[in-house]
């Protein structure tokens, strides 16, 4: 994991998780880490505070949206009372606007123009 529980609770001040959800959600988190990283951490570049931070505010994402799926009807893009009209959402158009949710936490930290995140083809050696 990028960032322990310990540092999820005392540094970037989360309250949300327990030490167990945190475990769980933390693997999410940090897998969308590397997807937007282009997996250069898992290959010598540093794990930075940035990159803690970000990862614990991805888990607060995944935490939110978890809870929130449980709670509402999933899929409901608009409803008509008068005349009882239902638009569903589909299922790809919810996973984008999840994953959007999680890339806004994250940029918070890790902004699209953060080395880590430069999609080109990066041959310098990484940094240390």
């Amino acid at each position: 994991m990028y960032a322990d529980f310990e540092y999820y609770r005392v540094v970037y001040g989360g309250t949300d998780m327990s030490d167990t959800d945190y475990f769980r959600i933390a693997r999410k988190a940090d897998g969308f880490i590397n997807r937007i990283t282009f997996g250069r951490l898992q290959h010598g570049w540093t794990v930075t505070d940035a990159v803690k931070m970000a990862a614990c505010a991805v888990a607060d994402e995944i935490f939110t949206q978890q809870g929130q799926a449980a709670a509402l009807i999933q899929g409901i893009k608009s409803e008509n009372n008068d005349g009882y009209s239902t638009t569903y959402e589909d299922a790809a158009q919810q996973q984008q606007t999840l994953q959007r949710k999680q890339l806004e936490a994250a940029e918070l930290y890790l902004p699209p123009y953060h080395p880590l995140r430069y999609a080109g083809n990066d041959r310098r050696k990484p940094p240390c």
